[in-house]
């Protein structure tokens, strides 16, 4: 989960490269694209490489979507969900999904747990948010939550246990940007950022040939900044239970759920925002804030070595020691 470095001033073949491919006012080519996709909007840049390659990026998560979405009848985690105790050939692509779950309940000690699917659907997530039509199916009764740790993977072979679904969930959204970013570089691009629905992952040099600067909303105001960020070859993602609501009879819901509760999370934290060395480390962190707090969140950062700030429900905003804000 590490990213090589790309220094300007420091690489004197990088620089060359650069002043080879800026235009006359010292710019660097820059591609951009934007679609809608795993339930959400993505946003691609690309610094130099070839043109057509956020095309190529684009195909890669409309691909990951159609492996993984749980609301795609035949995607690899959909037919995992509905045949457990069946052993099913997966693509190189879903093992790297589920060797991160592995790594995000381990690392949590289960605080984040992709097995919870039952329990979200209860809670009112069921369709898909963009097509409505499009509906989760599982196997009738299957428990709110599953057994992580009897998932068997042996190469490319995978088995869910009995009573046992898995939800890519932002997770999947993380991954995603990280594996984009991965293809820019690998390209030819100089640097790129992926954006999927709050997941952020930036690598190499800015348009500005420096680092990405990146704004994290307001949960309460659209459009309107609570911080901005500058990273250099890190992730970034943002939760918040201001989206994605949900009514059950008359109790109100969100899609974050509390494995131990199987409902809901209710914590002091409304917005978690997480900068780590992936995009996919970052979206497993925030989860942490709403299953177990702010402070919980916060001393985990400095244990583990990445940032991380809440809004809590007050409306202060809390960041752990080193945050990288940065002037608007």
């Amino acid at each position: 989960m590490t990213s090589a470095s790309f220094d300007v001033a420091a690489d004197p073949v990088l620089g060359g490269i650069h002043a080879a491919l800026a235009t006359e006012d010292g710019d660097l080519p820059v591609h951009t694209s934007s679609l809608r996709v795993m339930g959400t909007q993505a946003h691609i840049t690309t610094v130099a490489g070839p043109a057509d390659l956020p095309q190529r990026i684009e195909n890669l998560l409309i691909m990951l979507n159609q492996l993984w979405s749980r609301f795609v009848s035949d995607s690899e985690i959909s037919l995992l969900n509905n045949a457990p105790g069946v052993a099913h050939t997966v693509s190189a692509e879903t093992v790297r999904l589920l060797d991160h779950m592995a790594w995000g309940f381990s690392r949590t000690d289960g605080q984040f747990d992709p097995t919870v699917l039952p329990a979200l659907i209860a809670e009112g997530y069921s369709a898909s948010l963009v097509t409505p039509d499009l509906e989760t199916r599982i196997p009738a009764g299957s428990p709110a939550r599953g057994d992580f740790s009897r998932i068997t993977v042996d190469g490319n072979t995978v088995t869910l246990p009995m009573g046992t679904t898995v939800d890519s969930g932002g997770l999947g959204k993380g991954l995603a940007a990280d594996m984009a970013v991965e293809l820019a570089l690998s390209a030819g691009a100089l640097g790129a950022l992926v954006e999927v629905g709050g997941d952020v992952r930036v690598a190499g040099m800015s348009p500005r040939s420096d680092r990405w600067r990146l704004a994290i909303e307001d949960p309460y105001e659209s459009g309107k900044r609570r911080d901005v960020v500058e990273l250099k070859h890190q992730g970034l993602a943002t939760s918040t239970i201001t989206k994605r609501r949900f009514r059950v009879g008359e109790r109100g819901t969100h899609h974050i759920i509390n494995p131990d509760t199987r409902k809901s999370s209710q914590s002091d934290t409304i917005q978690a925002s997480v900068i780590a060395a992936s995009a996919v480390e970052a979206e497993i962190w925030t989860k942490v804030a709403f299953v177990r707090g702010s402070r919980e969140l916060l001393r985990q950062a400095g244990r583990h070595g990445f940032h991380a700030a809440c809004v809590l429900d007050s409306g202060d905003w809390v960041t752990s020691p080193g945050w990288p804000s940065a002037d608007a």
